[in-house]
């Protein structure tokens, strides 16, 4: 495959992921033009919360399809040392972008993403949240170089990150039981 075609379907994606390393990873990312209904034998969704959709996962990196209801969001939260980027394949997200200054949040960004755009972070960045603006459901492809089994989350009544164990609500295209 020519290193400028746009990756247009997941099984491509998940075929040219099997022999990435190191800066390829962004030069996938940056090729990524998957229509929605690619995803969708992954996409579960949850009125109480977004919902995290393991597509893939291997020693080097998960893949993920992150499932939004409209209104809902994630907390400010770091990514535990490991990259990410964010592929918006339906709908509209806003992204906040914070870093920590004498002990208090300050916002550095606040960015809406529209569809077939791609956002990447990492810690070296400060922390972020995800929210869904869409009037209706949305659709997100996270690629995480490095599996993140937890992370830092802000609470608010707190006014502290806390320790987060992160989990899949589906995986093998089947909702997990709780």
């Amino acid at each position: 495959m020519d290193s400028s075609e746009n990756i247009t379907s997941l099984n491509k994606l998940l075929e040219v992921l099997e022999s990435c390393e190191g800066q390829d990873y962004y030069n996938i990312a940056k090729r990524l033009a998957i229509p929605y209904q690619e995803l969708l034998p992954y996409a579960f969704w949850s009125e109480d919360t977004y919902t995290r959709n393991c597509v893939l996962r291997t020693d080097d990196y998960e893949l993920l399809l992150l499932c939004w209801e409209e209104g809902q969001e994630t907390a400010i939260h770091c990514h535990n040392g490991e990259e990410c980027w964010v592929y918006l394949a339906k709908g509209k997200l806003r992204e906040k972008r914070y870093i920590e200054k004498e002990g208090d949040l300050e916002l550095t960004a606040d960015v809406k993403m529209t569809e077939d755009r791609l956002s990447y972070m990492n810690d070296d960045l400060g922390y972020h949240s995800l929210h869904n603006l869409n009037e209706g459901r949305s659709m997100s492809l996270h690629l995480y170089v490095g599996p993140i089994d937890e992370c830092s989350v802000y609470k608010e009544e707190k006014d502290k990150f806390v320790f987060k164990e992160l989990e899949y609500y589906s995986e093998d295209k089947k909702i997990l039981s709780n």
